[in-house]
């Protein structure tokens, strides 16, 4: 697992579970340009790794990759669910396929984004969006 700075005072921490290096690189891109600082980024590259970093710690936030060496499709997002229940998870894939993105959102995740369609600036707004939805869900 590779890590960040650890989040300071403000910041909310985003955690990546991606086993592409380059989508990190593009993600952690556009949360430094978009978010002015708001966020800290965590990467996991494989499932195991990211579950083992939310059973150990908190995040804000979990941006799930469902390919994944060690898990794919609606598995890997039941898991990161069963660990961290409360923490919205933002799907980010290159599976485009309607009756995917269905049944994930249907299992509620926050959002389904395909990692060819999202520019920086729509992967910070879905991450605001995911993270008010989830403050005015516990409130």
């Amino acid at each position: 697992m590779t890590s960040a700075v650890t989040a300071s005072k403000g910041q909310d921490c985003v955690l990546l579970i991606e086993d592409s290096e380059e989508a990190m690189w593009l993600v952690k891109d556009a949360l430094q340009r978009y978010s002015n600082e708001r966020f800290t980024l965590e990467w996991a590259e494989d499932l195991s790794s990211g579950l083992l970093y939310l059973s150990k710690n908190s995040a804000s936030i979990v941006l799930l990759d469902i390919g994944l060496p060690d898990s794919s499709g609606s598995s890997s997002y039941a898991s990161v669910r069963k660990i961290a229940p409360n923490v919205p998870v933002l799907v980010l894939t290159a599976d485009d396929r309607p009756e995917t993105e269905r049944e994930l959102t249907q299992s509620g995740t926050h959002d389904y984004l395909v990692k060819d369609e999202v520019s920086g600036p729509l992967l910070v707004q879905a991450i605001n969006a995911a993270l008010y939805q989830g403050k005015s869900r516990s409130e």
